[in-house]
């Protein structure tokens, strides 16, 4: 039987130093091109998750990632016969090449050893060089050992080194429950985002002491480590010179490193006029706030630590932010069409040039399986303040299927999307969850998630990742029918595939429809 999620277990990472250089530093990267290297050729979809010699993988795989160059795709697995080195751990990382089918584990130690760690989250830079990941590991870095607890950290698949990220040679805090995790990297693998509640990452604020409470509380905060100089940065720091009073998590770094989103129950990360009205996770009656009653996509809330604060429920939402490096300001994001500030499930993220945030708010009305609130996709242009409902169904119909886990393209055009909703196309449709895009331009929407044929997946599709063309799409699907050839019954574990279908507006996937919102 295949293991479940450890949606339980305390994750997270650390940094090292005080403050990140400013503007004049930041200017240096700005990173846009798209690295020329091959991409794949053959259109229609594959099997990411794959044994060694074809083999079918002997556990369950979780999508993570695409390089900005569409080549090469970053996922975790349990499997154990993904690649000819013997695993160690529970969950691994890997990167499979789309272009030559050659996958390779890169949570690996500075001397290439496999780790006897669990690896859940990581991210990969523009053109598959850098791999940034979490383990809970002892000695991934020889000589530097940590106390047993999780610590981001970054590989270089070109030289096989792996760096320490959220912490320096010397620690002072040796606490083993303080962790680091959940990283994001930038284009040219500088700046690394991160998640962490360790104590020593930037110094105290004001001479309070330390920055956090002790472990199992709501107490983490998001951090920038530049690579380069070795400084960290406290992206979450209130209005009041302090860490953020409540969690912040999910960090997304945009490509040139300027700008972080992320999501956070804090209420002190704003002026009092202008913080959330329910800063805790209790709503209030009726009220869509942290703790509400809504349907998410599967996986959604893993990136949660254990064992909060006795008595408080845990939060399902929370608002998202935008974080500008070079000015330190933060800016509230998930704004509803109204302008009121709501609450966004905890996938949300901007885009690869931070201009555009991409979140999901929770809609009253009941949900598929009988929550209270289901999830609707916006998208928000940060310099115009416009917002764009992108789930909103086919004109004149309504759905209380879920929408989320938003990805958007480097050209801000199209958004891909996991989807319960069964009205986001016209044609044949079934229970469970798919992955669409959707064309600004237009406002037409498209399953993805289909069968060589056209036909519906036989099973749920998730968790889309896209490249900066929007030519390949990577999810997680439990669908036994996606690849060509005799199509099998649905999985009882999710696996990753990749679906690269050339050009947009081709119109090869079946399923199409005019949806609402449409960017012109």
């Amino acid at each position: 039987m295949a293991r479940t999620t450890r949606t339980t277990r305390n994750r997270r990472l650390a940094g090292g130093g005080s403050v990140l250089a400013a503007a004049a530093v930041l200017a240096v990267t700005a990173v846009t091109a798209v690295p020329a290297q091959a991409r794949p050729a053959a259109r229609g979809t594959v099997q990411v998750s794959v044994g060694v010699n074809g083999a079918g993988p002997d556990d369950q795989s979780w999508n993570r990632q695409i390089s900005a160059d569409g080549r090469y795709a970053l996922f975790t697995s349990w499997a154990t016969n993904l690649v000819s080195q013997p695993a160690k751990s529970g969950r691994d990382a890997y990167v499979r090449d789309l272009a030559t089918g050659r996958t390779e584990r890169v949570n690996l130690s500075d001397d290439d050893n496999a780790l006897d760690g669990f690896t859940d989250y990581a991210a990969i830079n523009a053109d598959g060089r850098y791999v940034a990941f979490e383990s809970d590991a002892v000695n991934v870095v020889p000589g530097l050992p940590v106390p047993g607890r999780t610590e981001v950290y970054v590989r270089d698949r070109r030289t096989g080194r792996t760096e320490l990220v959220s912490g320096g040679p010397v620690s002072t805090d040796t606490d083993r429950f303080h962790a680091s995790y959940a990283p994001s990297v930038s284009a040219n693998g500088r700046y690394v985002a991160f998640v962490s509640s360790r104590t020593d990452l930037v110094p105290a604020p004001q001479g309070d002491g330390a920055s956090l409470a002790r472990p199992y509380t709501w107490d983490y905060n998001i951090y920038v480590t530049d690579r380069w100089t070795g400084k960290t940065r406290l992206v979450t720091r209130g209005v009041d010179g302090k860490p953020g009073d409540s969690m912040s998590l999910n960090p997304t770094i945009s490509a040139d490193g300027r700008t972080v989103g992320f999501t956070s129950l804090a209420g002190n990360l704003l002026p009092a006029d202008q913080s959330p009205a329910d800063r805790t996770p209790a709503p209030a009656a009726g009220a869509a706030g942290p703790a509400a009653d809504v349907e998410l996509a599967p996986g959604s809330g893993a990136d949660l630590p254990r064992g909060a604060r006795p008595g408080l429920a845990r939060p399902t939402t929370g608002v998202y932010y935008t974080y500008d490096v070079a000015s330190g300001r933060i800016s509230a994001a998930s704004l509803a069409p109204d302008g009121t500030l709501g609450y966004a499930s905890f996938d949300a993220t901007i885009s690869p040039d931070g201009r555009r945030a991409i979140y999901a708010l929770p809609e009253p009305g009941g949900s598929t399986n009988g929550h209270r609130y289901h999830t609707v996709l916006y998208v928000r242009d940060l310099g115009k303040g416009t917002v764009t409902k992108i789930s909103g169904g086919l004109p004149g119909t309504a759905s209380v299927g879920s929408s989320d886990h938003g990805r958007i393209t480097a050209d801000n055009r199209w958004v891909y999307y996991s989807s319960a909703a069964d009205n986001l196309v016209a044609g044949p449709q079934h229970a469970g969850w798919d992955v669409y895009r959707h064309d600004l331009r237009t406002g037409r929407t498209e399953r993805v998630s289909t069968a060589p044929d056209g036909s519906l997946g036989n099973g749920s599709s998730v968790d889309p990742a896209v490249d900066a063309h929007g030519d390949t799409v990577v999810f997680g699907s439990t669908s036994g029918n996606l690849l060509t050839g005799p199509g099998g019954p649905e999985h009882t574990d999710y696996q990753v595939y990749a679906r690269t279908t050339g050009h947009h507006g081709d119109g090869d996937d079946q399923g199409q429809g005019q949806g609402q919102g449409r960017e012109d």
